[in-house]
């Protein structure tokens, strides 16, 4: 149902694109800031949101908001002729209202890894740099499928990903990371869960006992979120020295960089 609403949308607004000498491009996430330079078109960007910070180039880019408050004015301001939205971030209010205003928005969702290299050539078919965009996606296929074949036989090791602290916050097993997590041979201890980046308590980490702990976020925060694991060791993961931080505008995104940081992260 996605692909045919995708479709539906290109059919639509590709005449349009076709037709404009000067292809305006704002995007209303970071990860799809990169996934426009992915495929080719970061000269095409016009707008961006804030903590779009790779690659160097997009932090000279005008702002347009953040994920979850756009400012219509400086849209206005810059007149695209496509917009970039992330279903799961950017409002239903925010998207309908830029549609009204006359814009075309080509909303979009990672559902799975499989979906980033997808994603990126549908930008290449959006702004006709196919060539580029598709030798990305090729490449990330590859990194995919050589994860795969390499899946360890052995046991999974039960993993505990980090996002945040107060309230401590985690990803499921249906969470883009959880999948990298599930690839590389890990187990999400808190896989099961419903919502995609589920609240749960220390006592629920300790019950799961995780032989290995990531941490996202910042190195500041990062050092803290280590010495406060310090406290319990009898988790596995702290006993055995097994915390790992890991930077969060690459793990944190459904990026090219995700996909080809992955391999590190499995070793």
């Amino acid at each position: 149902m996605k692909i045919i609403l995708f479709l539906m949308v290109w059919l639509l607004f590709s005449p349009l694109l076709k037709a404009s000498e000067n292809i305006r491009i704002v995007t209303l996430a970071p990860s799809l800031t990169e996934m426009v330079y992915s495929a080719g078109a970061g000269d095409l960007l016009v707008g961006v949101v804030s903590y779009s910070d790779y690659p160097k180039e997009a932090l000279s880019l005008p702002l347009v908001g953040n994920y979850k408050t756009i400012n219509m004015e400086q849209i206005i301001h810059l007149n695209p002729t496509l917009i970039l939205a992330w279903e799961s971030g950017n409002t239903l209010k925010d998207i309908q209202q830029l549609r009204k205003l006359g814009y075309p928005v080509v909303v979009t969702e990672i559902k799975n890894l499989a979906d980033i290299p997808n994603q990126i050539e549908k930008i290449g078919q959006l702004t006709h740099r196919q060539t580029t965009a598709k030798q990305m996606a090729t490449k990330l296929r590859a990194v995919l499928l050589k994860l795969k074949k390499q899946q360890p036989k052995t046991k999974p090791t039960r993993t505990f990903y980090q996002v945040w602290d107060k309230p401590l916050y985690t990803i499921n097993g249906k969470q883009f990371i959880g999948q990298g997590i599930t690839l590389c041979g890990g187990k999400n201890i808190f896989e099961n869960l419903p919502a995609l980046a589920p609240q749960v308590s220390i006592e629920s980490v300790i019950q799961h006992d995780p032989e290995l702990i990531l941490l996202g976020s910042n190195k500041n925060v990062q050092q803290n979120w280590r010495k406060s694991w310090q406290q319990y060791p009898v988790i596995t993961a702290v006993k055995n020295n097994r915390i790992i931080s890991l930077e969060a505008s690459i793990y944190q995104r459904p990026t090219a960089r995700f996909i080809n940081a992955l391999p590190a992260l499995c070793r």
